[in-house]
C-alpha cells in the first residue's frame, strides 16, 4: 500500500533535513580542515619566530595567534558559503536553469516538430491528471542516451528534460512511463532536494577548486620559491576538497538510491501500464552506455536522472540502483536474456492520440478520504475526466494558449467577468490602463473563451501557464497587476471568478519570484485557528443557499478540527482579502495537517449531498494554494448514495 501524498510530503521533509544536516557536516569537516591547512602554511611562513619551529610546535603557534585562527575560520567558512548562496542564486530560475545548464534546448508549446509535439502532448496530459502546473518541457539536443530528469524547487517552476536518444528510441507507452517517473520526483518533493544539493555540493567542491588552482600557479610560476612554498597548501586543499566531495557523493547516493525505487513504483501507479517503465528501462539497458550523458556537468545533476548518466561508476558511488534490479520489480517475469534481444533502431514518432481525448461522461463517488487517496495517484476516472474536459477546450484556444503573443491576453481573458455587459466595461477600463504590450488581441481572446466548457477552464489556465513562465520577471508583475486590477473592478465576484483568478495569480507570481530555499518552521492547525475559520465559514456559505444550512456545514467539517474549541461561524465581508490572507497562512502548516484541512474541506461540501462546479473549482484552487495538487474531479462527482448528481452552476456569496 503506498504512502499518501501527505506522508509523502512529510516524509520529504525529514529526510530533506537529514541530508542537509549530514551536508552541513561534511562542509563544516571541509572547512576545518581547509583552515588546519592554511593555518599550518601561515605557520610554515612566519618568519617572526623568536624560537626555532622544532622548539615552538604547530598547536603552540595557534594558540599565540588566536586573531590569525579565528579570520582564517571566518575566510575559509564565508567563502564556502558564499559559493553555496552563489550557486543557489544561479538556480533560482528553477528546473529550466538546470536544463539550460546541460544545453537543453525549451520545447516551444506551439511547436510542429512531430517528436516535440508528442513529447508536449505526454506531459500535459499527465500535468493535468495530476492537477499540476504544466512544466517546462526541455530537450537534451546533443545527448544519444536515453535519459530524462526532472528539476526545481516547486511544481511552479519544475521543469522535465529529455534527451534527444529518448525522443528517437522510446516509444509512446515508454515515453510515457519515463515521464510519468519524473512526474513521480515532481510529486514526491524530490525535485526541491535534488536541486539543494547542487548548490551544498558545490560548496563542498570548492575548496578542491581552489587548491587545483593554485597547484596551477605554483606549476606557471617564474618565481621558483613561490612555486615550492604554494605546493604544499594546493595539494592540501585539493585533497581536502576532493575528500570533501567523495563524502557528498556518498551522502548524494543514499538520497539518490531509495527515491529512485519509489519514483519506479509511484511511476507505475500513476500511469497504469508498467510495460510502458520497464520497456524504456530495458531500452536504456540495451544501451552501450546506458544511458551516458556526453554533458560536462553530468556528475553534478547525476543524482536526478532517470538512470545513471556518468561514463563511469561502480556500484559503491552508483546514483541509481541496478537497472536490471529495477527492472525485475516492474516485471516479474523478466529475463535478462531479453536485453540482447533488444533492437535500439529509431522507432517512428506517433501523432497524439485523439482517441485518449474523447471519453464518455463516467461517474464516481466523492469522500473526503477519495479525495485524499487521488492526490498523486489520480484515478482511472480522474484521467478520463481531465482527458474529457481538456478535449472539450477548443483548438483555437489550444493555439492561443500556446502562442507567446496570445497568451497574457487569454490570462486576462480567463479572469474578466463571465456576463457580457459587466465584462465589455472592464475591458473599457482596462484598455485605459493596460500597457500596450497587454492589448493586442484581448478582444479577439475574449471572444474565443466564450466557446470553453466552465469545467474546462481551469484546465485551459494550466495550458496557458509554460508559455507565460516564457516572459519576463517585470512582464509577469505586469500582468498580475492587471489581474489584480480586475478583480478589484468586478461587481459581481463569485467563487467560480476567484478561483480562476487566485489560481492564476498565485502561479504568476511564484514564477515571477524567485524561490526560496530555506525550509521554515511549520505551523500545527492551532496556531491558525483563525484563519480555518474563515476558510470554513465562505466555503460552507458558498455551497448553501440559506445561512442555517451554511452553519450547518461549517460545524460538520469544522468541528472534528478543534472539538470543543471551534471558532465562531462568522463569514467575513467583504470575504476576497481575508481568504487570500487565509490561504498564504494556511500553507505553512505540517503536511498531515494540510490533510487533516483538506478532509474536513471535503466533508463541509458534501454536507449538502452535492456539489456545485463553483465548489469543486474552489476546492482545487484551495489545494493548490496549499501546494496539494488535487486532480480533475468528474463532471458527475457526488456525495455518494441516491444516485449521481450533476453539478449545479457555480455558487457564489
Amino acid at each position: 500500500m503506498p504512502m499518501n501524498f501527505f506522508e509523502q510530503q512529510q516524509h520529504a521533509r525529514h529526510r530533506t533535513t537529514i541530508f542537509l544536516l549530514l551536508f552541513v557536516l561534511a562542509a563544516t569537516a571541509v572547512v576545518i580542515a581547509a583552515d588546519v591547512a592554511i593555518l599550518f602554511t601561515l605557520y610554515i611562513w612566519d618568519d617572526t619566530q623568536s624560537v626555532p619551529k622544532i622548539v615552538m610546535p604547530f598547536g603552540a603557534w595557534v594558540r599565540d595567534h588566536p586573531r590569525t585562527l579565528l579570520w582564517t575560520t571566518f575566510a575559509v567558512g564565508s567563502f564556502v558559503a558564499g559559493a553555496v548562496v552563489w550557486r543557489m542564486a544561479a538556480l533560482t530560475s528553477g528546473g529550466g536553469g538546470v536544463a539550460r545548464s546541460l544545453g537543453g534546448t525549451l520545447v516551444d508549446p506551439s511547436t510542429h516538430e512531430p517528436s516535440y509535439q508528442l513529447l508536449l502532448n505526454v506531459v500535459e496530459e499527465m500535468a493535468l491528471a495530476a492537477g499540476l502546473p504544466v512544466p517546462q518541457i526541455y530537450v537534451l539536443e546533443q545527448e544519444d542516451g536515453i535519459n530524462a530528469f526532472a528539476a526545481g524547487f516547486r511544481p511552479t517552476d519544475a521543469a522535465i528534460a529529455v534527451t534527444r536518444g529518448a525522443l528517437v528510441r522510446l516509444n509512446r507507452d515508454e515515453l510515457q512511463g519515463v515521464i510519468g517517473h519524473e512526474f513521480s520526483h515532481i510529486l514526491n518533493g524530490d525535485t526541491r532536494l535534488n536541486t539543494q544539493l547542487i548548490g551544498v555540493l558545490y560548496g563542498i567542491m570548492v575548496i578542491g577548486l581552489v587548491g587545483r588552482f593554485i597547484l596551477r600557479g605554483a606549476s606557471e610560476s617564474s618565481d621558483v620559491r613561490f612555486g615550492v612554498v604554494a605546493l604544499a597548501p594546493g595539494i592540501a586543499l585539493t585533497v581536502i576538497g576532493y575528500l570533501g566531495l567523495f563524502l557528498g557523493r556518498l551522502i548524494q547516493t543514499a538520497v539518490s538510491r531509495s527515491r529512485e525505487w519509489l519514483a519506479d513504483a509511484s511511476a507505475v501507479q500513476f500511469t497504469r501500464h508498467p510495460d510502458g517503465l520497464a520497456g524504456a528501462l530495458k531500452k536504456i539497458a540495451a544501451t552501450p552506455f546506458q544511458g551516458t550523458l556526453r554533458h560536462a556537468n553530468v556528475d553534478e545533476v547525476g543524482h536526478m536522472l532517470i538512470a545513471d548518466g556518468r561514463k563511469m561508476f561502480d556500484q559503491f558511488f552508483a546514483t541509481h540502483p541496478p537497472l536490471l534490479s529495477r527492472i525485475k520489480a516492474i516485471d516479474r517475469h523478466f529475463d535478462p536474456a531479453e536485453i540482447g534481444r533488444i533492437k535500439l533502431s529509431p522507432v517512428v514518432i506517433e501523432a497524439p492520440r485523439a482517441a485518449l481525448l474523447v471519453v464518455p461522461p463516467i461517474t464516481s463517488i466523492l469522500s473526503p478520504a477519495s479525495v485524499i487517496a487521488s492526490m498523486g495517484h489520480p484515478t482511472e476516472a480522474q484521467w478520463q475526466a481531465a482527458m474529457q474536459n481538456q478535449a472539450a477546450i477548443p483548438e483555437s484556444l489550444r493555439r492561443a494558449a500556446h502562442s507567446q503573443a496570445y497568451a497574457p491576453s487569454l490570462a486576462l481573458a480567463l479572469a474578466l467577468n463571465r456576463e457580457a455587459g459587466e465584462r465589455a466595461r472592464e475591458i473599457a477600463r482596462l484598455r485605459q490602463q493596460l500597457p500596450d504590450a497587454l492589448r493586442p488581441h484581448l478582444e479577439a481572446v475574449v471572444a474565443m473563451t466564450d466557446a470553453c466548457p466552465p469545467q474546462s477552464r481551469l484546465l485551459l489556465l494550466e495550458l496557458v501557464f509554460p508559455t507565460l513562465r516564457q516572459r519576463s520577471r517585470a512582464e509577469l508583475q505586469t500582468l498580475i497587476a492587471a489581474i489584480d486590477e480586475i478583480s478589484r473592478m468586478d461587481g459581481r465576484f463569485d467563487f467560480l471568478d476567484y478561483a480562476f483568478v487566485r489560481l492564476m495569480r498565485l502561479q504568476l507570481l511564484e514564477a515571477a519570484t524567485p524561490p526560496s530555499a530555506s525550509m521554515g518552521a511549520l505551523l500545527k492547525l492551532k496556531a491558525v485557528r483563525n484563519e480555518v475559520g474563515i476558510l470554513f465559514a465562505l466555503v460552507a456559505r458558498a455551497g448553501s443557499t440559506d445561512k442555517f444550512t451554511a452553519h450547518r456545514a461549517y460545524d460538520a467539517g469544522i468541528g472534528p478540527l478543534f472539538g470543543a474549541d471551534v471558532p465562531v461561524y462568522d463569514p467575513p465581508d467583504p470575504w476576497v482579502a481575508p481568504l487570500d490572507r487565509a490561504l498564504t497562512r494556511l500553507d505553512a502548516v505540517t503536511p498531515l495537517s494540510k490533510q487533516a484541512l483538506i478532509e474536513a474541506l471535503v466533508a463541509t461540501i458534501l454536507h449538502d449531498r452535492q456539489i456545485s462546479l463553483g465548489e469543486v473549482e474552489l476546492l482545487r484552487v484551495i489545494c493548490a494554494s496549499l501546494h496539494c495538487p488535487l486532480p480533475p474531479l468528474s463532471v458527475m462527482d457526488n456525495a455518494g448514495g441516491g444516485g449521481a448528481k450533476p453539478m449545479v452552476s457555480s455558487g457564489g456569496i
